[in-house]
């Protein structure tokens, strides 16, 4: 383990893409909300392309939406996603034995997404990863907190980390931007839902294929 390794006491997880292979719920939420605001996406559209964003970037950015469109999209999507569940979404492979390792060999651990916290806390509950982590830092359910790198400054007052002492791990280009802005030291796994095309222009500090090279790296 090289020294900038070694120095990390805490780390933050992304959660889909990272965590939780979520694209069935929701691209079909997507869909869903777009169908109810008679929005039509165009043909060919990609919906995983856009997990990782916020929903508010989402419709407003990527389908063009007024304000009041916006806000019922994500009311139609998030009443979808209560109804749904976690049916569609699963833990990536070995995910919870890599938790279980680091939180054994002394790391503090948590989860900094673009879902909203209570939204967030209520998935890693369902699918049983909820115990691993000490705190779980999300976008406000308003306008107020939905980029990567405010979640993550969110998180480190929070929680009072130290970023030279902490690492983020995700998926997407914004994990990596939001680390550096931040000064934590960045992972990138190619595993979830970004390019590598995206991940290699962001810069991380490390890259892993597998969820079993976060463990590598650290233990």
């Amino acid at each position: 383990m090289n020294e900038q390794l070694s120095n990390i006491d805490n780390v933050l997880f992304d959660l889909d893409g990272t965590l939780v292979d979520s694209s069935g719920t929701i691209t079909t939420c997507i869909h869903h909300a777009l169908e109810r605001v008679g929005v039509p996406a165009a043909p060919g559209t990609r919906m995983d392309a856009f997990i990782g964003l916020s929903l508010l970037d989402i419709f407003r950015n990527e389908f063009d939406m007024s304000q009041t469109q916006s806000d019922a999209a994500i009311a139609y999507y998030r009443d979808h996603f209560d109804a749904l569940g976690q049916a569609d979404s699963q833990v990536y492979a070995d995910i919870q034995d890599v938790l279980a390792d680091l939180r054994n060999a002394g790391y503090r651990l948590f989860v900094a997404t673009v879902k909203p916290t209570s939204i967030a806390d209520k998935v890693l509950s369902d699918l049983q990863l909820r115990p691993y982590f000490e705190g779980v830092s999300g976008a406000s359910m308003g306008h107020e907190r939905r980029d990567k790198s405010g979640i993550i400054s969110h998180a480190i007052n929070k929680y009072k980390l130290d970023p030279a002492r902490s690492m983020m791990i995700g998926d997407r280009g914004q994990d990596i931007s939001g680390a550096r802005d931040n000064g934590l030291v960045s992972v990138a796994v190619t595993y979830g839902f970004g390019s590598r095309e995206e991940l290699h222009a962001a810069g991380p500090d490390h890259t892993v294929n597998h969820s079993r090279g976060i463990s590598s790296l650290l233990l």
